[in-house]
């Protein structure tokens, strides 16, 4: 059973000439102990997608089942299943750290062994006396995250969670991500523009763009480099050259297979077609985001 599933979702804002469709048809499924990054430029709808995942707006149409729960018939259990940060942290500006957490336990009838990991997980310290008002963003980030894994949710939902984070918090956060894929006990759906981070969680990519899934990626394609060339003639170009194909203004892609570079350079010399430049390029997710969405600008949604 899949831990979140997620059928034609739809969300606009506003009405008349001013309305905003943010998300225009969204589905994609979540499997139990998986970890999905979620990507797309601002205004993608990333965001308004995971707020209505987490029950923070409603959406126009569509359906959401969080732990084989309906979330709009089934509320409670399907949130009793959910945890996540949307955007900024939601904390008490005039109480401690600690007394955050200790909220948490009292109200979700938490342990106090699992409470001290997740004080132990923070990395907050002796700063958890301090008020949440004192706390830097990533400070905010860490002692949310915390309040979230307390309570062992079946699925964590996170938007830009290395956002405010330095290097060593990065880090931190990354190898706990890495320790619940392993222990497979969560499933998480992540946003995030930091693309490297994505890559090295999470067991699969869905893409978006102006509020629709255009992509679902598993493994990164087999064939792991690629080259770019510029002539002087590029239509030409991809005429004499199997597989080529147009990349963007000024620029062809093409694959060697069981073909050279050099043999490449050759064919397309031979024709009178100069070529200007050549780049060698890795297939990786950056690579795959720059396909899918070079010349995208943002719509207006998050």
């Amino acid at each position: 059973m899949n831990m979140l599933e997620i059928k034609g979702l739809k969300k606009s804002f506003g009405w008349g000439k001013k309305k905003i469709t943010a998300v225009a048809d969204v589905g994609f499924t979540v499997n139990r102990g998986e970890l999905v990054g979620f990507v797309g430029p601002n205004g993608s709808g990333k965001t308004t997608t995971l707020k209505m995942v987490s029950n923070l707006i409603w959406p126009d149409a569509g359906s959401i089942s969080i732990g084989g729960y309906d979330l709009f018939r089934q509320r409670n259990a399907a949130l009793g299943c959910l945890a996540g940060i949307v955007e900024n942290p939601g904390l008490f500006a005039g109480l401690t750290g600690m007394a955050h957490l200790k909220f948490i336990q009292g109200m979700r009838k938490v342990s106090k062994s699992r409470m001290d990991e997740c004080i132990e997980m923070s990395g907050l310290g002796r700063h958890l006396r301090r008020k949440a008002s004192e706390y830097s963003l990533g400070m905010k980030q860490r002692l949310a995250l915390a309040m979230c894994l307390m309570t062992n949710p079946q699925l964590l939902i996170l938007d830009e969670p290395t956002n405010g984070l330095d290097p060593t918090g990065t880090i931190a956060l990354r190898e706990m991500l890495a320790t619940m894929k392993n222990e497979g006990k969560t499933s998480l759906l992540f946003s995030s523009h930091m693309l490297g981070e994505v890559e090295k969680l999470a067991d699969r990519i869905v893409y978006i763009r102006q509020g629709k899934i255009i992509k679902e990626q598993g493994n990164m394609e087999a064939c792991s480099t690629y080259y770019l060339l510029s002539t002087d003639d590029n239509n030409r170009a991809m005429e004499v050259l199997p597989g080529a194909e147009l990349f963007s203004d000024g620029w062809i892609k093409i694959t060697l297979g069981e073909t050279s570079l050099d043999a490449i350079i050759v064919v397309v010399k031979s024709r009178g077609i100069a070529i200007h430049d050549i780049q060698k390029r890795t297939y990786d997710l950056e690579a795959v985001y720059e396909e899918l969405y070079r010349g995208d600008t943002p719509s207006g949604a998050k």
